[in-house]
């Protein structure tokens, strides 16, 4: 076989594997994209979801401090301020898109890792303080229904 004849059977089976390569990608592409919308749908949901714990655990916090207010007044405010921080978190996270938070979050934890650390613990130590002062105490048996029968 001469090989300028050889060239083009190989140039057309290039373009024909590049143009199924191609075809391969769109038919893909096209599958994907209801999987990723209905992954982006979920997470929106779970961000929502997210962003209601965070708001339930804010005011834990603030209760948490309103407890330490009488005994410790200056730790009491550092509490109350991690609260108003979550707050904020809660309202950023409602209000943000996946993308951006995800790369704030990374940002965060990268630049300030102690500030991370140290606002999960505190946050962890107000809410179980306010958590073992909330909890409910168990009743005694009324003497009126005594356990005879």
């Amino acid at each position: 076989m001469d090989p300028d004849q050889q060239n083009p059977t190989i140039d057309n089976l290039k373009e024909n594997a590049s143009a199924l390569a191609d075809n391969a990608k769109a038919k893909l592409g096209e599958a994907v994209q209801p999987v990723k919308e209905k992954a982006i749908e979920v997470a929106s949901q779970q961000k929502d979801a997210g962003a209601d714990q965070i708001r339930i655990v804010a005011r834990a916090v603030h209760g948490a401090a309103c407890e330490l207010e009488s005994e410790m007044p200056q730790f009491a405010g550092y509490v109350h301020d991690a609260g108003q921080r979550l707050e904020q978190a809660a309202s950023e996270l409602r209000n943000g898109n996946i993308d951006d938070l995800m790369d704030r979050l990374g940002q965060f934890a990268r630049s300030q890792p102690v500030a991370l650390f140290g606002g999960s613990v505190l946050a962890g130590f107000a809410l179980t303080r306010f958590l073992k002062s909330s909890a409910q105490h168990p009743q005694a048996p009324n003497p009126g229904q005594g356990g005879t029968a």
